[in-house]
């Protein structure tokens, strides 16, 4: 049986009636974070995020500046090069008859001016021998972990800025250039395996970390910067920031404080409760322009990162409000962060609204349904011709067939 279509309507129709009587309060919010975040003292914020560090609720970024300060886009070069990757998977099925798992990076390397090109391509590998499919810890090999679900999204990330370094190491040394990833620098995705130290060790140190040191070493022979952007970005940071300066208690003790009161009625909630960084910034920047460069406060930066830290700005590039996010050595150098923010900005205006090199790398990663199908039928066929067992469970195979 179908979906019952009218059912659905309904409830959506409910939903939508219960959006509406929330956004007369959110509006109001919005207003009074705009007010906080214009009277922001960053020393007075500093201060106390030092003597409450240990008793937040949230994750609080370093504010260097002006929070509410606001910096036109510097022209972009004549010419210049811009490369960035994506990547999809197939995860591991467990109704296949072979247990693996595929990644496939897509690359695309756009250059501007006088030499203009571009290439496309990307690069699928598949994992399915014994040591592809675990990861291992060196000290004690009885411990392992599985590469599937969180694990494999940061596998796929690592082969990502790994496919980064390849490409960037090819470009012309001659014109400036931007190495742009999508989504965060932060693998997020491991954040609940701090009791795996080994994990977190391979992945995040080995992998993707040192391809961030392979990238500040191409930085120092170039004019070359490394960026993420982040499309309809869910942080509020900067909004916690806020939460923390109207708190009204010397040091912020959110449980003795508060931990009986419901999101909402806190003291903190009444200008920043449920809303967005981009909804802060929407109402201060103009098209084109970005907002100050804050710090990540992520406990896995700190931990494993190796002085890797990861900043982030604001940027209003015409049709949102985008998360850059960048490394301390890019932010920490004027040149590299007015590159990052001029060339960001060129993109999203040659494309729909977004970095046009990204939405060409996702194209060349992206993993149709057709082509999982023709994976799932690859595998079996390959796995019969070779008189090797092929088997499957009756639940994957009764999803091929019609019943009635």
């Amino acid at each position: 049986m179908s979906l019952d279509l009218t059912q659905t309507a309904i409830q959506i129709d409910r939903m939508a009636q219960e959006l509406r009587s929330r956004d007369a309060g959110r509006r109001s919010r919005i207003e009074r974070a705009v007010e906080t975040l214009l009277r922001f003292d960053a020393e007075e914020y500093a201060e106390k995020l030092q003597s409450s560090r240990q008793t937040l609720a949230w994750r609080l970024p370093g504010v260097p500046e002006d929070p509410a300060a606001r910096h036109a886009a510097p022209a972009a070069p004549d010419d210049f090069c811009v490369v960035a990757t994506d990547g999809s998977h197939i995860d591991v099925d467990r109704h296949l008859p072979a247990r693996c798992f595929l990644i496939n990076i897509g690359v695309s390397v756009l250059t501007y001016g006088s030499s203009s090109d571009a290439r496309l391509f990307n690069e699928p590998r598949l994992y399915a021998a014994e040591d592809d499919l675990v990861i291992r810890d060196r000290l004690s090999p009885q411990r392992e972990q599985v590469i599937e679900g969180a694990v494999l999204g940061a596998r796929r990330t690592v082969e990502e800025i790994a496919a980064l370094v390849r490409a960037a190491r090819d470009l012309p040394e001659d014109i400036p250039a931007l190495a742009l990833m999508d989504g965060s620098l932060i693998m997020y995705d491991l954040l609940g395996f701090g009791n795996r130290q080994f994990v977190l060790r391979e992945l995040i140190e080995e992998g993707f970390v040192a391809a961030l040191d392979e990238l500040r070493r191409l930085a120092g022979q170039r004019r070359f910067a490394v960026a993420s952007y982040i499309s309809l970005p869910r942080g509020a940071e900067v909004v916690n920031a806020l939460r923390l300066r109207t708190c009204p208690f010397d040091v912020a003790e959110c449980e003795r404080h508060c931990g009986q009161l419901r999101p909402g009625r806190r003291p903190c909630d009444e200008g920043a409760w449920g809303i967005y960084d981009r909804e802060l910034f929407a109402e201060t920047l103009a098209p084109g322009e970005r907002s100050a460069v804050f710090v990540s406060s992520s406990s896995l930066v700190a931990d494993y990162y190796q002085g890797h830290d990861v900043h982030f700005f604001y940027l209003h590039a015409g049709e949102e409000i985008g998360r850059v996010e960048i490394p301390s050595w890019v932010a920490e150098d004027e040149a590299l962060l007015g590159l990052t923010h001029a060339l960001i900005l060129d993109q999203c205006r040659r494309g729909p609204g977004y970095p046009i090199a990204l939405m060409e790398a996702h194209e060349q990663a992206v993993v149709t349904g057709p082509d999982r199908r023709f994976f799932v039928e690859q595998v079996e066929n390959t796995l019969s011709g070779q008189r090797l067992p092929v088997y499957s469970s009756e639940k994957s195979r009764s999803k091929r067939l019609r019943w009635l």
